[in-house]
């Protein structure tokens, strides 16, 4: 399978496409006994300090806006999740010409006391967690707090992109990540808005968080409605009732006219994962579930590759892919490639 096929077989994740908020931005502010006497005065936050609280945010807030599930889907651990988020917050904020401070950082954490799980999947964070810098479009650049549009293109596969301005729904996502309440649709590699509760959907244009597509015929080109995903196991879900709520590990599981909410298995490297049987269904714990060709799709079975560590063979196609924030960057032609933490220093 080529890296293009590969692409168009899936939509990202959105709780993939939530980590790229970290890289810009996130975290509120510290205090200490001024040195003249005149009692508290506001000193700026440390990069480590900053760093530290966007992390406890980030994933605190995606433990409870899905029970715990993505993280461990995305990280494994709520240890690993600090840790990797820490790391992509310090590379971004040492960034040269970002326009992201440790002092934006921790007005960002603030305002996760507002930021909703629609939001904070959906890819659209609060404005203090969206910096911009001074790069011009066009210029070079490895995060988007770099560049005066707040987005830097290209970065799906590369060590370094470029700045350019925020894409639109339809614009290409081969290569690059889309903008707020944006999914990749793998059918057509193009960024779709996610739609809100009653929308129109279909396979080309998701339902945001929380929401399922009910009534889409793809045999026909019908569309169907967003409705409210079922949250609890025991739910009634699939035929002419909403589906259930992966984001919070439920499948849609049983016989036909019969089907209800279950909870999705999570298992470990080299282990049996995807649609196990009609009642059971397995995702990977920090890793994806490949077949022999690629990621496995809808109603198939595959084995999981745990995402593999900085600087060692990734692979876009058949996997392993990259522990976040790093990237396989590919060299030349091919989907094979290595796992890269993003360094601002090295795009100049």
């Amino acid at each position: 399978m080529s890296l293009a096929s590969f692409l168009r077989a899936r939509i990202v994740p959105r709780a993939l496409l939530a980590v790229a908020c970290v890289a810009i931005g996130g975290c509120g502010a510290s205090q200490s006994k001024s040195t003249d006497g005149g009692g508290d005065s506001p000193v700026a936050p440390t990069i480590e300090q900053a760093c530290n609280d966007i992390a406890q945010a980030q994933c605190t807030k995606r433990m409870t806006c899905s029970g715990g599930d993505s993280v461990t889907r995305v990280f494994g651990t709520m240890e690993n999740c600090l840790a990797r988020e820490m790391l992509s917050c310090t590379n971004g904020l040492s960034a040269p010409q970002t326009g992201n401070t440790p002092t934006l950082v921790e007005a960002c954490v603030a305002a996760f006391a507002t930021y909703s799980c629609a939001d904070f999947f959906n890819n659209n964070p609060p404005a203090p967690c969206a910096a911009t810098g001074p790069r011009a479009i066009g210029a070079t650049c490895a995060f988007n707090g770099q560049c005066a549009s707040g987005y830097c293109q290209g970065l799906k596969n590369s060590s370094c992109g470029t700045c350019e301005a925020p894409p639109s729904a339809g614009a290409s996502c081969a290569s690059s990540g889309c903008w707020h309440e944006q999914a990749c649709v793998g059918a057509t590699t193009m960024c779709a808005a996610y739609g809100a509760l009653n929308a129109s959907c279909d396979a080309d244009d998701p339902c945001g968080y929380g929401l399922t597509c009910v009534g889409a015929v793809a045999s026909t080109s019908t569309p169907g409605t967003c409705q409210a995903a079922g949250e609890a196991v025991g739910t009634a879900c699939g035929g002419t009732t909403a589906g259930c709520d992966g984001d919070s590990g439920l499948f849609c599981g049983g016989t036909s006219g019969s089907k209800t909410c279950m909870s999705i298995t999570y298992v470990s490297d080299g282990i049996p994962c995807g649609n196990l049987s009609s009642t059971s269904f397995a995702e990977c714990t920090a890793g994806s579930c490949y077949t022999s060709t690629g990621v496995a799709g809808s109603g198939q079975t595959g084995t999981c590759k745990s995402d593999t560590a900085d600087g060692t063979a990734c692979d876009m196609v058949l996997g392993p892919g990259c522990i976040t924030p790093a990237r396989c960057v590919i060299g030349g032609d091919g989907s094979a490639g290595t796992c890269e933490i993003p360094l601002g220093s090295a795009c100049h």
